[in-house]
């Protein structure tokens, strides 16, 4: 039998060794995300745009919906990527397809790290006929579109809810991290070169997704 499997004093160097590789991994991310969610105020003035950190982050609930190419999604989408989520209601406007346009950008912004990245669009299209929804797929292919006139998810909806405003009328983007986390969110009027620094800092020390 090995020796040194029999040896606790040689089992406990590999243990430690294995955290301690295991651990200089996981640093830069620990580190970026003290920084940002406990120490706000070290990150630097003049930077309006940028998104606002959800503290703590929120675990996204357990969910069942279909896609508007009829396929199912649930909470396992948004694992092992980051997810931009945009929720919209009634008729995608000029605003609308504006953010849209955005997000879409952000992503192709990030270069080598744009699979990390995919898009949401949680859609409460009533009053929308499905030539419209076509329409809108066809012009963000790579958009996942789920219209949520005929599916009904309170819990995951609520999830969204960070004032007292209704989230489906926000317009707000939101960040979830791929642990499925709720982690940040945009105002209507934050520009897309802010969200792309966020997006490039966290892909940059992030070993998720």
């Amino acid at each position: 039998m090995n020796a040194v499997s029999q040896d606790p004093a040689a089992r406990r160097r590999s243990r430690l060794s294995l955290i301690f590789v295991l651990g200089m991994f996981a640093a830069p991310l620990a580190i970026a995300w003290l920084i940002l969610s406990v120490f706000p105020e070290w990150v630097p003035k003049g930077k309006a745009n940028h998104g606002e950190l959800v503290n703590p982050v929120r675990p996204l609930p357990a969910f069942q919906l279909k896609t508007l190419s009829g396929d199912a999604l649930d909470e396992t989408f948004f694992r092992g990527k980051w997810t931009m989520v945009y929720l919209a209601q009634g008729i995608c406007d000029h605003p609308c397809v504006e953010q849209l346009y955005n997000i879409r950008q952000v992503r192709l912004a990030q270069g080598k790290n744009i699979d990390r990245l995919q898009r949401l669009l949680l859609w409460k299209a009533e009053g929308t006929s499905g030539e419209q929804r076509s329409e809108l797929q066809t012009h963000f292919p790579g958009q996942v579109i789920v219209p949520l006139s005929d599916q009904v998810s309170p819990e995951l909806l609520k999830t969204f809810v960070l004032d007292a405003k209704q989230p489906l009328d926000a317009r707000r983007v939101y960040l979830v991290d791929p642990l499925g986390h709720l982690m940040m969110s945009y105002e209507p009027g934050d520009e897309p070169r802010g969200m792309i620094k966020d997006l490039e800092r966290l892909l940059k020390y992030s070993g998720l997704g």
